[in-house]
């Protein structure tokens, strides 16, 4: 008899991850190149992150929500301690400030994703 092989949470998290993250940076450019969210520098889309404004270490919740993750620039996500400032209002003025509240309310929430509900992440973005 075959056994089907069923992907663990870890497996199937980083698989919704990288097909979020590539959803993300199709949302947020437009003919190859993209306004980062935190400095403001347009950019070619090779140098675009899928940066997220409450970080997925401290709370999960917010890992794939779509005001959450916006296009950033390697710079303002890896190495710029200061770029939340920059980020904060780049959400004010895409969205607006309830998103901002939202967020922040939210920021530390965590979230245990299930088999089925990060399959269809997978399926929703791909």
């Amino acid at each position: 008899m075959a056994t089907t092989k069923i992907d663990s949470i870890p497996k199937l998290t980083a698989k919704a991850q990288k097909v979020f993250n590539a959803y993300i940076r199709r949302r947020d450019s437009k003919d190859g190149y993209f306004t980062c969210i935190s400095c403001g520098k347009t950019l070619p889309i090779d140098k675009m992150n899928a940066g997220h404004f409450a970080p997925t270490k401290g709370g999960s919740a917010l890992r794939f929500d779509e005001f959450n993750v916006n296009g950033e620039c390697e710079w303002s996500n890896c190495f710029d301690e200061f770029h939340l400032i920059g980020y904060r209002k780049g959400i004010i003025d895409k969205y607006g400030e309830s998103v901002l509240i939202y967020l922040e309310q939210n920021a530390r929430l965590v979230k245990k994703w299930t088999r089925t509900e990060l399959n269809e992440i997978i399926e929703k973005y791909k």
